[in-house]
């Protein structure tokens, strides 16, 4: 894990979060983009960042010794991966918002799991991790207001 975040992934960061800002503002307008639905594009987009949070944990696991921890981080990696995956499958668009929330949820918690197993202290990755998180699960649930 880095033990810093740098301004790179600050910024990298803050512009992930645009599509999602832009999804839900799509979504709570009831306007679409190239004749697709704020709420599709929310979930589309979100499933790609799911999994690339799921590989970042893969890098992550390469990096370290093998443990019991890291293991179970490695296979849940491959389970939010298939999660993400199976969101876009769904045709019910309200299940595919709550199994994402729950992926980045999950997601988090095995890298801050993840994280102290390796050092004890809370690394300034890990607390933008933990906003960004925060800030994307707030969207979901935003985006998962009007649907239901």
């Amino acid at each position: 894990m880095r033990a810093s975040a740098s301004p790179y992934t600050m910024i990298l960061g803050a512009m992930g979060l645009i599509p999602f800002v832009f999804a839900t503002y799509l979504s709570w307008t009831d306007t679409t983009l190239f004749d697709r639905s704020g709420l599709y594009l929310f979930i589309t987009y979100g499933a790609i960042i799911l999994s690339f949070l799921s590989g970042t944990l893969w890098g992550q696991f390469i990096h370290k010794e093998s443990s019991l921890v890291s293991k179970y981080l490695l296979i849940s990696s491959n389970v939010v991966a298939v999660a993400a995956w199976f969101s876009l499958l769904l045709d019910i668009q309200v299940l595919s918002i709550a199994l994402l929330f729950l992926g980045f949820i999950s997601t988090f918690w095995g890298e801050a799991r993840f994280a102290r197993e390796a050092d004890t202290e809370v690394s300034p990755y890990l607390t933008l991790r933990f906003v960004l998180t925060m800030i994307v699960c707030v969207l979901h649930l935003l985006v998962f207001y009007p649907s239901y």
